[in-house]
């Protein structure tokens, strides 16, 4: 190997690096504010359903920005995206940290989903241009991945550390020093690239998209509220089905769409995509439920709660890159029955185990989940942004994007939902404590925790007994469901790609070319 083969060689793994830091803080913002629900229940005075729009708008505002963000970045090149992503993520941040209500922070989180838009995509298809040897850039998307799939275990790790020394805003200014450095890495070691081929695109489309997810995420979170009036469940229900459906019929007509359905015709790529969804719908949703088991269950203080966690994004970012690795070695129906069973079985063990205190055998279930979905994220990945030309690798990494934050918006408000309500259902207090109990202890164990502080006597233990129950048996089942989904997307992969032999399809390589 030459000098210079060598150098360019060692400067595309610091090009990875480098996306890599770029992408970290904004996965690990997904669920960052996991271990933070008492905090901000007592301190912005967020209930049980601010709280979830808290957590939610930041993929759901996402789920449409990357359609424009993704082709965009073919236009104007990755390098300038990513560069204003990194500002908009920053500056938003700032905001978010500062934010004295819930509307503030909801507002601030859908800002930083602007620039999270653009840093996605733009991370993802940089990496697709500067590897063009097959084995290298599975290595490499599989790190993307793993920070993919550990960035939303990591999130409540690195939250509940923060918040065990300081206010919860701390989450988002941790963020500041991360994009002043890689403002600074981004601009030194990466060139501006547009693609000469260049696609028209329009704005109706993100319109559609968005409005469809949030119509529908709309009408759950109102079907999971006993009070929840039937105009408030149907009408945004309708107009997201309508949303959507006109979405996928613009884009089947279109062109050029911004997101191409033609593409799920091939069965890798929609294999892919479908192990991109539902595992992180899964992930994402349960993560949001463990860590208030841990808290207001178990009673672990917010940094006892994010060090408990840490096998998880361990076993995530191990499993990522190393199945990346030996991606040409394996079907990829064998690797994502493989990681779903194994994260299923730790999905079971901790439905079996919901009562208990955090035993080791809790740890063993949080590497299996782990090791699961960092395994699945690396082929999924791979399989979505092979299938696409170099000059169309931001539309591809859209296509990646969205099946993220799609599936971790519906993640945080199905399951959170669900959650909700069977807490609700389950909630029964002793004939022994007053009737002029606040309604909203039976909201949420957050709730009910801080009515149960501001009651005095036997009384106040009571509601607290009762609000433990009520969400260990509604954690429970959530838990069974989590089990269930990504055992069925196991069984539904392999049919799937029955017969398949390599975990990409053929592919010509493309001609190398000097590295950005």
């Amino acid at each position: 190997m030459s000098p210079d083969t060598r150098a360019e060689h060692s400067r595309r793994w610091l090009i990875l690096a480098t996306v890599a830091g770029c992408f970290l803080p904004v996965a690990a913002d997904a669920t960052i504010l996991n271990v933070a629900v008492p905090s901000l229940t007592e301190t912005l005075g967020a209930s049980a359903r601010e709280v979830l729009w808290i957590a939610d708008i930041y993929p759901l505002v996402m789920v449409g920005l990357v359609l424009i963000t993704g082709p965009l970045g073919d236009r104007v090149g990755h390098q300038r995206l990513l560069l204003l992503g990194l500002g908009v993520f920053g500056v938003s941040s700032g905001l978010s940290a500062l934010a004295t209500t819930p509307e503030a922070l909801i507002a601030g989180r859908a800002a930083l989903a602007v620039g999270a838009a653009m840093i996605i995509p733009a991370t993802l298809a940089i990496i697709r241009q500067v590897f063009h040897d097959t084995r290298e850039r599975a290595v490499a998307i599989g790190v993307w991945s793993a920070i993919a799939a550990s960035g939303a275990a990591v999130g409540p790790v690195a939250g509940g550390l923060l918040l065990e020394h300081f206010w919860w805003g701390s989450a988002f200014l941790i963020n500041i020093p991360v994009v002043v450095a890689a403002l600074l890495l981004v601009g030194l070691l990466l060139s501006n690239r547009p693609a000469k081929e260049k696609e028209p695109w329009e704005a109706a489309s993100p319109v559609l998209a968005v409005a469809g997810i949030v119509g529908v995420v709309y009408a759950v979170k109102s079907a999971a509220q006993e009070d929840g009036a039937l105009a408030g469940i149907v009408v945004p229900g309708l107009i997201g089905l309508l949303a959507s459906l006109l979405f996928v019929r613009r884009q089947l007509r279109s062109a050029h769409p911004m997101l191409d359905m033609r593409l799920f015709r091939e069965r890798h790529f929609r294999a892919g995509v479908i192990a991109s969804v539902l595992p992180v719908f899964v992930l994402v949703g349960f993560e949001l439920q463990l860590a208030q088991h841990l808290q207001f269950v178990i009673g672990m203080s917010p940094g006892e709660a994010g060090l408990f966690l840490l096998p998880m994004p361990v076993a995530a970012f191990a499993a990522a890159p190393l199945v990346g690795f030996f991606s040409s070695r394996l079907a990829l129906s064998t690797v994502v029955s493989g990681g779903l069973g194994l994260a299923g079985l730790g999905y079971a063990g901790i439905a079996l185990s919901a009562a208990d205190s955090t035993s080791p055998a809790l740890t063993g279930c949080l590497i299996l989940i782990g090791a699961g979905h960092g395994a699945v994220q690396a082929v999924a990945s791979d399989a979505i942004m092979t299938g696409a030309p170099e000059h169309r690798a931001g539309a591809a990494a859209s296509v990646e994007s969205v099946s993220y934050e799609v599936g971790a918006g519906l993640g945080i408000a199905l399951l959170g939902s669900l959650m909700a309500a069977l807490y609700g259902r389950s909630f029964t207090l002793p004939s022994t404590v007053s009737a002029d109990v606040p309604d909203k202890a039976s909201d949420s164990i957050g709730e009910a925790v801080h009515v149960a502080g501001a009651t005095p006597g036997e009384a106040g233990r009571a509601i607290a007994s009762a609000a433990k129950d009520a969400f260990i048996s509604a954690y429970q089942v959530t838990t069974v469901a989590a089990a269930a989904i990504v055992t069925v997307t196991a069984v539904a992969t392999a049919l799937t790609l029955r017969g398949s032999t390599s975990v990409r399809p053929e592919e010509t390589e493309p001609t190398p070319q000097k590295v950005l």
